[in-house]
């Protein structure tokens, strides 16, 4: 059957299927070659922008800038590509005390001392001022709406600067069809209760969907707020497979982002001809939290109805008991109709799990929404048994026990495996079966 692996902590775990199993796709990518030199190439992207002047003929000294940067639950370069921008910042005329770095860390944690020094650097924490994002801060300035007529509320750090930047980085979203763009700024440095709302409405809408742009009310919300906030200029990291940078561009948020997203389709696309009954998945490069739930996402468009999601999980922690019990208390309200429940609160704008951050909202209905089609296993040695059944999943400490489960179901099953479970964009072949 040849070497099958998936990614576990960030390297290939080696695995063979049990006899009998037949292998209908192994969605390992061929190598590519990654940036060596992120900052020179961010450098050179910058003289050579998208959609949009270069920075030189755009602004002039004196100017007061906004520089929105990515929170460190992506792994784009993003130290090296603001030594980049502020350099190139420098060389036009830009004064250091006209520039302000914001976390757009949209409702996530803030960052601490020791993290920023560690992704960015003392030299520049002592240089610039860097503020963390808070989507709840009583100063947020008004910019834009939603299109259900909700004020959007912005930093007002951002929203005080005369020129925009937003560093971020491109992969597949379940959600907003691919990351960077227009997100960095609207969930980034935004409101909680406008997230909250547009998260709500948009996550379950028909068009939104992962590698999904056209037709998306949610990325094209996104779009719309950015727009109307004045949201300037990106620089994005094109990341692959392996969560490296394979590409940067820059320049218009929409126009520039439209292109990287092209770069990442050719570099995250792969073809399944059909569904198998059972998929198994990695959660790399996710391993934080609520974040691992992510590629139930593309495992639940090339999964058979009623078949198995084997998810081998690392899990980092942040899996609070409330977000636990969240789960018991769902499933045993809308057991036999979880979707009906998810779609219930989702579409009245409540909260699944009372109190709980946006994030660990939108985990809770991803999983439920999977759960209601699939047998979902939980393949992880980082969370106990009981925590693991208490949300709703089968528990297996390997992907032997794993085996062995579906086994006992199911025979001579057909099997998809798919190494970097956040980082795959699946194409469903013609006479795919909807």
């Amino acid at each position: 059957m040849g070497s099958l692996y998936i990614i576990r902590r960030g390297r290939p775990a080696p695995f063979e299927l049990p006899s009998g199993w037949r292998l209908l796709s192994f969605a390992a990518f061929p190598e590519h070659p990654h940036v060596n030199d992120p900052k020179a190439l961010a450098r050179r992207s910058l003289r050579e922008p998208i959609g949009s002047p270069t920075l030189e003929k755009t602004l002039s000294p004196g100017r007061r800038v906004a520089i929105l940067v990515e929170d460190i639950t992506r792994a784009s370069p993003k130290g090296l590509i603001l030594r980049a921008l502020t350099e190139e910042l420098r060389e036009i005329g830009i004064p250091e005390s006209k520039i302000f770095i914001v976390i757009a860390l949209g409702t996530h944690r803030p960052l601490e001392k020791a993290e920023l020094e560690e992704t960015f650097g003392r030299d520049l924490l002592s240089r610039y001022t860097f503020v963390n994002h808070d989507c709840r801060a009583p100063d947020l300035v008004p910019a834009g709406e939603l299109r259900t007529g909700r004020r959007v509320k912005i930093n007002r750090t951002v929203m005080e600067a005369d020129f925009r930047i937003g560093i971020g980085s491109i992969f597949p979203h379940p959600m907003n069809g691919f990351g960077g763009g227009s997100k960095i700024l609207f969930p980034g440095v935004s409101d909680f209760e406008s997230i909250l709302e547009h998260h709500l409405l948009f996550t379950f809408d028909p068009g939104t969907a992962l590698g999904k742009v056209e037709g998306n009310l949610f990325h094209e919300q996104v779009c719309a707020v950015a727009r109307s906030a004045g949201l300037d200029f990106v620089i994005n990291s094109v990341m692959d497979q392996n969560d490296k940078v394979s590409h940067i561009v820059c320049g218009d948020p929409v126009e520039a982002h439209r292109a990287g997203i092209e770069r990442c389709r050719s570099l995250t696309t792969w073809r399944f001809g059909e569904k198998a009954d059972v998929s198994l998945i990695s959660s790399f490069p996710y391993a934080e939290g609520p974040q691992i739930v992510k590629p139930l996402a593309p495992a639940s468009m090339v999964t058979r109805d009623g078949g198995y999601i084997i998810l081998a999980a690392d899990c980092s922690g942040n899996l609070p008991d409330a977000f636990i019990r969240a789960f018991t208390t769902f499933h045993s309200t809308f057991h036999g109709r979880l979707m009906e429940g998810v779609l219930h609160h989702f579409n009245n704008r409540q909260l699944i799990m009372k109190g709980g951050a946006i994030d660990f909202n939108m985990a809770l209905g991803m999983t439920l929404a999977a759960q209601d089609r699939f047998r979902i296993i939980l393949a992880t040695k980082d969370i106990p048994a009981d925590k693991t059944e208490m949300m709703g999943f089968i528990h297996a400490p390997t992907l032997e026990e794993a085996f062995e489960h579906v086994s006992r179901s199911i025979t001579g099953p057909e099997v998809h495996v798919i190494p970097s479970g956040g980082l795959i964009l699946p194409a469903l072949g013609h006479d795919f079966d909807e």
